[in-house]
């Protein structure tokens, strides 16, 4: 049987990847709407940002409750893979929420 590296590779990061996406979108697009260019009165839109963050969350969810058994069957048998992909999913999810409280606290581009 034939090992898939790239498989197994995106099984353990696809959940920090998603997480790293959502922290370039939210602040690129933050500060795409703050720079002197793109200002305006009322930005950062909170929207868009609440959107970025809600895909992302459900993506992690998802990946969360797909592992979940990893979690709740210890045992030692249980590969190192298996542990990898649900703690990242746990992991990204946790982080997506940390990352996106400073969107939420800032009243506007200064």
């Amino acid at each position: 049987m034939r090992e898939r590296f790239f498989r197994k590779l995106m099984r353990g990061t696809l959940p920090l990847l998603v997480w790293a996406a959502h922290f370039a979108a939210c602040y690129v697009f933050v500060a795409a709407q703050c720079s002197p260019l793109g200002y305006e009165p009322g930005y950062p839109q909170r929207w868009p940002l609440a959107l970025f963050t809600a895909a992302a969350l459900a993506v992690c969810g998802w990946l969360v409750w797909k592992w979940r058994g990893t979690l709740q069957r210890a045992d030692e048998r249980t590969p190192l893979l298996d542990w990898a992909a649900a703690g990242s999913a746990l992991l990204s999810f946790v982080g997506i929420i940390w990352t996106s409280v400073p969107m939420w606290l800032v009243e506007g581009c200064k």
